[in-house]
């Protein structure tokens, strides 16, 4: 078959074929694009929306967050300072722990010239939180963590964007916050950040924990401790952090995100489902145009028979028509894909109440690439195969008496 396949004669006959038949190549190499682009275009924007959700909640949030159990009639409740301590070691020690950060939180309200609000501040030691998220790629305006610094300047605080439309206040303008002990300040907004997600960026602050703990005057305590880890999955931290210490909660990213998991598991089913859909209707479209093709050519497979050819040179010369045109489609497919992709990708998208994100987010990989033209090429050559096959095996005398 290898030496039929190289055979120039071969060759020849096969282009002739695709030329005779302009109208039928060209329907042919169509379907193949077409089914590569669809495949391309849908599983690139469906995993697009789904790492974006992804990458705004899951990496926003930490993955295993511990609590004090110990709750009071207290508006702050506190992990104990030596387990504090001794959590810190353990988590130092584990081979799963990527990062953690200590965080004082309190409720609070602030109040603009516009606007007054209750809400959670989270103090935070800025180096800590840093290894935690990524917060200069979502800054919006202004600095992030290194803002709140402390040592020189304990009046900052970092506001999500919808928090800050909604107090109608920009880098710069300053805060009053009222604080559950009575204690009032003025902090100045030093950056504003967006994790895509209006849920999140409507609620979420930062502050530095001294600055909390100053003000309220509780200068050692912590409220939670989060932790991400190297996998998001590899939970064992969180049991092992149970039977350790009998004075937390401890919650993970699922037990947090219920609801966001089984959304994902739904769209991740759904956008499988789709693209495994679409490539089985382009499949069967490319099978039937294909074997259309062939049936067509039965008298030219009666003739190069009756000269002397031989089945396995007939079906190479199909299988070079195949290749040509699963190779042509594929090319143009991943082309038009990509072409597709990218317009989508940087087509505006209006802010919801949900979603905070200025264009649809497109997921560019190669792998998707990659697939959608080794299906275009291996649905043509097979599409071809069999129907030469069977056309190849019959006597070319029935073949010629029956046109």
């Amino acid at each position: 078959m290898f030496n039929a396949l190289v055979n120039k004669v071969n060759f020849f006959i096969a282009k002739q074929h695709l030329l005779a038949r302009k109208k039928q190549s060209f329907l042919a190499i169509l379907g193949v694009l077409l089914g590569v682009t669809t495949f391309i275009v849908m599983a690139s924007f469906m995993t697009g929306v789904n790492q974006f959700l992804d990458d705004a909640v899951f990496n926003g949030n930490p993955d295993i967050t511990i609590y004090t159990n110990n709750k009071s009639s207290q508006s702050i409740n506190t992990i104990p300072a030596d387990t504090v301590a001794k959590i810190a070691k353990t988590l130092k020690k584990h081979e799963t722990v990527k990062a953690f950060s200590q965080q004082f939180a309190a409720p609070a309200i602030l109040i603009s010239n516009a606007q007054q609000l209750p809400i959670r501040l989270n103090g935070i030691i800025p180096d800590q939180e840093d290894q935690m998220v990524d917060l200069d790629r979502r800054l919006l305006s202004g600095t992030g963590f290194q803002s709140l610094n402390y040592s020189t300047d304990d009046k900052s605080i970092l506001l999500g964007v919808s928090l800050a439309k909604r107090l109608k206040v920009t880098v710069g303008d300053s805060l009053k916050i009222i604080l559950p002990n009575g204690s009032n300040s003025y902090l100045d907004v030093k950056g504003i950040f967006s994790f895509g997600i209006t849920t999140i960026d409507n609620i979420r602050t930062y502050v530095h924990a001294e600055t909390l703990r100053k003000l309220l005057k509780q200068p050692e305590d912590i409220t939670a401790i989060h932790i991400r880890l190297n996998q998001r999955n590899q939970l064992q931290l969180k049991d092992e952090l149970i039977h350790s210490f009998d004075s937390i909660e401890v919650n993970d990213w699922k037990e947090q995100n219920k609801t966001i998991v089984i959304g994902n598991k739904v769209r991740n089913i759904l956008t499988w489902s789709v693209s495994f859909a679409i490539l089985l209707v382009a499949g069967f479209g490319m099978y039937n145009v294909l074997h259309s093709v062939v049936l067509n050519k039965r008298k030219d497979i009666a003739v190069l028979k009756s000269i002397g050819y031989h089945e396995e040179d007939i079906i190479a010369i199909f299988l070079i028509q195949a290749f040509v045109i699963g190779l042509i489609g594929a090319v143009l497919g991943l082309a038009m894909g990509y072409l597709i992709s990218l317009s989508i990708s940087t087509t505006p998208i209006g802010t919801s109440d949900f979603i905070i994100v200025d264009t649809y987010p497109v997921n560019f990989d190669i792998a998707f690439y990659i697939f959608g033209s080794l299906f275009g090429l291996l649905t043509t050559l097979l599409a071809t195969y069999f129907p030469t096959k069977k056309a190849s095996a019959i006597d070319p005398v029935k073949t010629l008496r029956g046109l």
